[in-house]
């Protein structure tokens, strides 16, 4: 049995820049569509739905490559007009392309959600005595990286942030100076907090500083595919 997958994404489909790595994990069993929440608004319209002063700072990417600012407040309605129209396409789950926090969507499909596994994995891992690295998309996001990740039960967090739609080299460049940073003040786990951050940019931090380091993409994946796996092997 095949398992058609819908991946919505906050920005513009296709998302060459995660969807891949997300099917490697995924495997051949599962086939993947995709849609965007700003996929039908012209540039005019999104420069209409950029963060407002007060309203919540998210960042994705457009089809061309182009980083985007998306007023989360602006989203919501948009997203669930993107979920209406992967259910038309009879996709078994939908998996949702941002680690971001999102009130609940009425779903007729499983809406997996990066951020809850994320946090899950985040609070079952670190000790109170440990120190806690996060890594945000946008210097914007600071102190809601500060506030997001407040309720682990940790001795300390350290938030930083870099663009995953940067180029590589300057990228890497800022990620090693946050390998650097992160080992000053001796963290012992790291989210790299954006379903933007890929395999490699993961891989290449750990190169900096040997430390677990959590990609939103990759547990996505993995909880899709146990979702899915377990209602195949009680059919």
């Amino acid at each position: 049995m095949v398992y058609r997958i819908g991946m919505l994404t906050i920005g513009q489909s296709p998302r060459t820049d995660v969807v891949p790595e997300i099917s490697s994990v995924l495997g051949e069993e599962f086939e993947v569509v995709e849609a965007g929440a700003l996929d039908d608004l012209s540039d005019e319209e999104i420069a209409a739905i950029s963060p407002r002063q007060g309203e919540t700072v998210y960042v994705s990417r457009l089809r061309d490559g182009r980083e985007v600012k998306i007023s989360k407040e602006k989203l919501i309605p948009l997203l669930e007009n993107k979920i209406k129209f992967l259910e038309s396409l009879g996709v078994d789950a939908i998996g949702l392309l941002c680690s971001g926090t999102f009130p609940p969507f009425k779903v007729k499909v499983p809406l997996v959600r990066p951020e809850p596994i994320l946090r899950g994995l985040v609070e079952a891992s670190i000790s109170a005595n440990q120190v806690l690295g996060v890594i945000m998309p946008s210097s914007l996001q600071i102190s809601m990286g500060y506030e997001k990740w407040s309720s682990v039960l940790c001795e300390k967090i350290v938030v930083e942030s870099v663009s995953p739609y940067i180029s590589e080299e300057k990228r890497f460049k800022i990620l090693s100076g946050i390998a650097s940073k992160f080992r000053r003040e001796n963290v012992k786990l790291v989210v790299m907090d954006c379903i933007g951050f890929s395999m490699r940019d993961a891989a290449f931090f750990k190169s900096k500083y040997s430390v677990p380091t959590l990609i939103p993409r990759v547990l996505l994946a993995l909880g899709i595919k146990a979702l899915l796996a377990n209602d195949k092997n009680m059919g």
